[in-house]
């Protein structure tokens, strides 16, 4: 077979998953709307009243967002090395690792984000983390074109 027909349907799958990883978001804030008109006012399953404690919550998950976001892109230039003896077989198995792995973990604030809204009602946060999961999904979808340019240049 050849290989652009293989790198073709190799980015295929990465970009039906990275489609995927879209529409749960979206899943995401139907769910978030639909608890919010059928419970109004929704303050949440676990019901915190010590602000302190809510405030530390929201620090901890925008730090694990923020964590997350870095922590791709420091993995992004980690699995992408070149090592001495990589077919071009091997070094399309490492980019489609590498943009399936970044691509689900940039769905990860905007999990962060649901998870402050269940257990506090903190529909602002669900909405800043959902955009920064959207973002981050953006930078790091599969693009073909980028990836025969990767592969051309690691040849």
């Amino acid at each position: 077979m050849e290989s652009r027909e293989i790198i073709k349907r190799t980015h295929r799958i990465a970009a039906l998953i990275g489609f995927s990883i879209f529409g749960a978001m979206v899943l995401y804030l139907v769910l978030v709307e639909l608890i919010r008109a059928r419970m109004a006012p929704f303050h949440g399953l676990y019901p915190v009243t010590d602000l302190q404690t809510i405030r530390n919550l929201r620090f901890l998950f925008y730090g694990l967002a923020a964590a997350s976001v870095l922590l791709a892109r420091i993995l992004q230039s980690l699995l992408l090395k070149k090592k001495p003896g990589d077919t071009p077989e091997d070094l399309l198995n490492k980019l489609h690792r590498t943009s399936l792995i970044l691509v689900i973990m940039s769905e990860l604030p905007a999990l962060f984000g649901l998870i402050l809204f269940l257990i506090r009602g903190l529909y602002r946060d669900f909405y800043i983390l959902l955009g920064i999961s959207v973002v981050v999904l953006f930078i790091f979808f599969p693009r073909r074109r980028a990836w025969e340019e990767w592969l051309a240049s690691q040849v």
